[in-house]
């Protein structure tokens, strides 16, 4: 209780914009009270802080989310709370770990493949259940947010096409028309990226332009996160009205590049009832909040920590295996579809 006092005294005594740079503000101190009542539970005051961050009417979603994380894209509509970063000011972030080998860096942090697994086809059903989804043909049929979050494979990526396959030796490199030596598969470079998979939300050339640092906004509160967590909390309240769909539909709308209203340009969310909700919604955070350091506390208030952080990452076969055991098989880069289980 004293915490959620000390944010409504914050939000109190904030104003609730500021001229040139922002600034702590009354939404930033209401949703993260909203986010401090979401992991004790406290659904009606997560209701309560939320709605009122909604009402403010200063917030929206950005109409790209491939271009929300970008360098070029700051102070965007849709942060609640940032820190910025400068390289003006020295105040950066070192991107070695995160680019590919190809272009410098080391592909360290990869995303799993049970993420990889985890976005629903176009219909809205799950992989194992769309008949548009293809083991062969991973990225297609899926939702946006897919290839914005991973790499797809031979895609032109910052101007070097990203191939993990352990025959692809060489790629090109767009920027000079010749082909390359390939590091970024284990049959040339050892450490290149041990799943076959990188990560590309927020990742830009003007990160291999600047001595490999980046000044990307540290978002720490966007406004798709409030919305997430209004419907969640209401879910959990058993309080589902319309307002709880707009609020699941809008963020999901936006991956699709259009209006929420247009219920069949994307795979809008119905009232299917509390059990049904709740899954969704919880599927919508680990997609729309991919990397972004919400994943381990939600798997840890929805109590599947134990579970989900237990589960193999996904390592490669050798690249002689893979070629033997997959590819000649015409089995690359999925043999069959995953199972995907009751939690997602």
């Amino acid at each position: 209780q004293f915490v959620y006092d000390e944010f409504d005294a914050a939000a109190n005594a904030l104003p609730t914009t500021y001229s040139g740079i922002k600034r702590a503000t009354k939404g930033a101190a209401l949703a993260m009270k909203a986010r401090y009542a979401l992991y004790m539970g406290d659904y009606d005051v997560v209701v309560a802080a939320t709605k009122a961050v909604m009402d403010l009417n200063v917030y929206s979603l950005h109409k790209d989310y491939g271009d929300l994380f970008l360098t070029t894209t700051k102070n965007a509509e849709e942060s609640i709370f940032l820190i910025p970063r400068s390289i003006e000011y020295n105040l950066v972030m070192d991107v070695h770990g995160w680019l590919p080998r190809n272009h410098g860096g080391y592909a360290v942090p990869n995303p799993t493949w049970d993420l990889f697994a985890s976005y629903v086809c176009t219909d809205g059903l799950p992989i194992d259940e769309s008949p548009l989804f293809d083991p062969h043909d991973p990225f297609k049929n899926r939702d946006p947010r897919l290839s914005m979050t991973i790499v797809p494979f031979g895609e032109n990526f910052m101007g070097i096409e990203f191939n993990p396959h352990p025959e692809a030796l060489e790629v090109m490199n767009y920027k000079t028309g010749q082909m390359i030596k390939n590091n970024d598969t284990r049959a040339v470079a050892q450490y290149a990226s041990y799943n076959g998979l990188i990560w590309k939300k927020g990742i830009d050339i003007s990160w291999t332009e600047n001595g490999k640092e980046a000044e990307n906004d540290y978002i720490i509160m966007r406004y798709a996160d409030v919305l997430l967590m209004y419907a969640e909390a209401k879910i959990e309240l058993n309080e589902i009205d319309d307002t709880v769909l707009e609020a699941i539909n809008r963020v999901r709308a936006r991956a699709y590049s259009t209006d929420f209203t247009n219920t069949g340009s994307y795979p809008s969310v119905k009232d299917e009832g509390q059990e049904k909700l709740r899954k969704i919604v919880r599927l919508e955070r680990r997609v729309e909040l991919a990397n972004e350091g919400l994943r381990y506390m939600d798997l840890i208030r929805w109590k599947l920590a134990e579970k989900a952080l237990n589960r193999p990452n996904y390592i490669n076969l050798q690249p002689d295996e893979c070629i033997e055991k997959v590819v000649n098989r015409g089995l690359w880069p999925w043999p069959e579809t995953p199972d995907i289980d009751e939690d997602g």
